[in-house]
């Protein structure tokens, strides 16, 4: 990462070596959209350069040890759940609610999916709805089907946990939206700086120019004109 780091600051270094009259637009464009930061030292503003660089190199950390962090949470919590609910237990109150009369029967809205089949789905139902409730440790009531508010700090102590590992893995999932409008922002800018210098350039001006004494000895006024 270091060297591929350096390779592109020293190409950009290169590209910029000429003046941003004559630099394209377009290549400018598309170094940024490449790496925010490329165009604009191609075009010859190193620091803002450094500024687009930064950001992008920041966001990127940022992304890294939030998606880090939330995955390590997601490992530690399904452990919990592996540790504390029982499919077992679970299908034995579901096969105790099937089996009352149907105006006595608990209406279960979710399916559970095997663990192997849909991982994610799995881990997310067991703690997310009440109906999941007879799989935890802590349930020792005996099996019911019409009063679901049973209490289970297992299964609140495991909802905290997961909610922990999404809040970090929803901002891994934000910073690379922000890494995309920074490229962006970098592409629109390193482009309308070239534009500018070469209009700056290209247009027409008169100017002044007075020379107090030149080589004879004389005061010199000069009217000057470029179009």
């Amino acid at each position: 990462m270091r060297y591929l780091t350096t390779g592109i600051l020293l190409f950009g270094l290169l590209l910029g070596s000429a003046s941003a009259q004559d630099k394209s637009p377009k290549a400018a464009f598309f170094l940024s959209l490449l790496v925010p930061g490329l165009g604009e030292l191609y075009s010859g503003a190193k620091w803002r350069a450094a500024g687009f660089m930064t950001s992008e190199g920041l966001t990127w950390l940022a992304y890294f040890s939030w998606r880090s962090k939330g995955n390590d949470l997601k490992a530690d919590f399904r452990v919990f759940a592996d540790q504390h609910w029982s499919e077992s237990t679970y299908f034995a109150w579901q096969a105790y609610n099937q089996a009352q009369p149907e105006s006595q029967q608990y209406i279960e809205t979710e399916h559970l999916p095997a663990k192997a089949t849909d991982t994610q789905q799995y881990y997310e139902l067991i703690g997310k709805y009440a109906q999941f409730v007879y799989g935890w440790d802590d349930v020792t009531s005996s099996f019911t089907t019409i009063n679901m508010s049973i209490p289970s700090p297992l299964q609140q102590d495991y909802e905290t946990q997961r909610n922990e590992s999404n809040k970090y893995l929803k901002r891994a999932s934000t910073i690379v939206g922000l890494s995309v409008l920074n490229r962006i922002a970098s592409a629109i800018h390193a482009s309308a700086y070239v534009r500018t210098h070469q209009s700056s350039s290209d247009a027409s001006s008169v100017w002044l120019n007075l020379t107090p004494i030149d080589w004879r000895g004389r005061s010199v006024i000069e009217l000057k004109t470029k179009f």
